[in-house]
């Protein structure tokens, strides 16, 4: 348990639990036998939480000086990252097209564990920068992910649903600072009678060739039915070009207009999967790269063979798309189903889905608690021998995250998941719950 008393909302457009969404890139991270957590506490104050794995005690950081105020909005997580380069933690919170709001460590504080303090002393002040001297405005969706190298890399979207640039940057633990490498995906285009729209790409991974890997879709306008089409690029370094699914080189990072090209609605090749707009597709799911470098998608959708569109989202069901060593992608309709999952894929090639099941998935102005499951299927039987490994006694609200480095490290799965209060808006348990890998059998 991080905490016993985190942050819930009475209501909220989107449901109540701001701890646990899959745009949470990331909640929970590991560095050298510490894990790490961010999340909002009672009263919604931000807070950040580390302990020493397997089993220590959580330590907890409550910034009081920074808390929720005057929303009920669950898009405004909080993410942390860790520099391995120079030990910096960094933190970032509480945005739905907001300045941005950003905090980091001293150095080595990560690094020494054991002989720094775990306290506020060592972070400085919230910033709206990461470049001296160049606020950011608009934020919504921070995401920290680590580069091979050591660099702490940071994706966030400008603007609004349907109306938004998306760019990248990067930390250096040598420098001690941030450079923006440019945009990354583009508003641009004409779509139906749409000029403007933006990306909603899932968790940005690299695979065990270093390359990064990105999925995502289309969305026209504010509404979730404009959602459109599965999308696919990589990057062999660390972001700054970036090819498609054939290996074409489609885009170039960087502050010059007339070099740099970003990714965008008519850029060739990006489509991988078409899912037409209307059709019924939810945005932001999960993305894993296996051992082998292939890429796992679970998307949450109308199903394909669906007699027609549909928006209810009870209607729906998960996807298993991938794509081969050879770069072709196929797709499995799963024979479960739940809100926004996650998944993993073990060195030996099986794959485990963690996701939350309820009565009424159609979540939106809803409390919509449930049970947390984990479904598994090995690579033997082509991901079609699928079993529920696990499920829980309590219910939970939000959307289960997994700690994406200690699965790669150890094959130790860590889900970061909320019991749903007594009441709504009464603080309630944050977990880590954690789960041994038997062989993956």
């Amino acid at each position: 348990m991080v905490d016993r008393f985190a942050h819930t909302f009475t209501s909220g457009p989107w449901g109540i639990g701001i701890n646990g969404q899959t745009f949470q890139q990331e909640a929970v991270v590991t560095h050298l036998g510490w894990q790490y957590a961010a999340y909002f506490g009672n009263g919604g104050i931000l807070c950040a939480a580390r302990r020493k794995l397997p089993d220590g005690n959580w330590s907890v950081i409550r910034f009081t000086d920074y808390r929720i105020k005057d929303h009920k909005d669950v898009h405004n997580v909080a993410v942390i990252g860790i520099c391995s380069g120079d030990g910096t933690v960094h933190l970032s919170y509480d945005h739905h097209e907001h300045p941005l709001h950003y905090r980091r460590s001293v150095r080595g504080l990560a690094s020494r564990p054991d002989t720094m303090e775990w306290k506020a002393e060592n972070f400085g002040q919230t910033t709206d920068e990461l470049e001296i001297g160049r606020p950011i405005t608009r934020v919504t969706y921070p995401q920290f992910f680590s580069a091979p190298g050591g660099e702490l890399q940071f994706l966030y979207r400008l603007g609004a649903s349907g109306d938004g640039d998306w760019y990248l940057a990067e930390y250096s633990g040598d420098r001690g600072e941030w450079k923006v490498l440019g945009m990354l995906f583009s508003r641009a285009g004409e779509y139906q009678g749409d000029r403007s729209r933006c990306a909603y790409p899932d968790m940005l991974r690299y695979g065990p060739d270093s390359r990064l890997h990105v999925t995502w879709c289309w969305r026209e306008n504010y509404e979730l039915r404009s959602n459109h089409d599965l999308c696919y690029a990589y990057s062999e370094d660390a972001g700054r070009t970036w090819r498609n699914n054939a290996g074409d080189q489609i885009a170039v990072l960087g502050s010059d207009p007339l070099a740099s090209r970003t990714i965008a609605l008519e850029t060739p090749g990006i489509v991988v999967a078409p899912i037409p707009m209307e059709w019924g597709l939810m945005n932001v799911t999960t993305q894993f790269v296996d051992a082998k470098g292939r890429v796992h998608v679970i998307r949450w959708q109308n199903p394909p063979d669906a007699a027609q569109p549909s928006k209810d989202l009870n209607a729906w069901r998960y996807c298993h798309y991938w794509h081969d060593s050879a770069g072709k992608w196929h797709r499995q309709l799963l024979p479960f189903y739940g809100r926004k999952p996650q998944v993993v894929v073990g060195k030996n090639g099986n794959i485990f889905v963690i996701y939350c099941q309820g009565h009424d998935l159609n979540y939106h102005q809803k409390v919509a608690a449930g049970v947390l499951k984990i479904s598994a299927a090995s690579e033997a039987s082509g991901w079609s021998d699928w079993t529920t490994v696990w499920e829980s006694e309590r219910q939970f609200v939000g959307e289960p995250l997994t700690d994406n480095g200690r699965w790669n490290k150890a094959e130790i799965l860590s889900v970061y998941a909320q019991e749903a209060p007594d009441t709504p808006g009464n603080p309630s348990p944050l977990h880590i719950v954690d789960f041994q890998s038997a062989g993956n059998q």
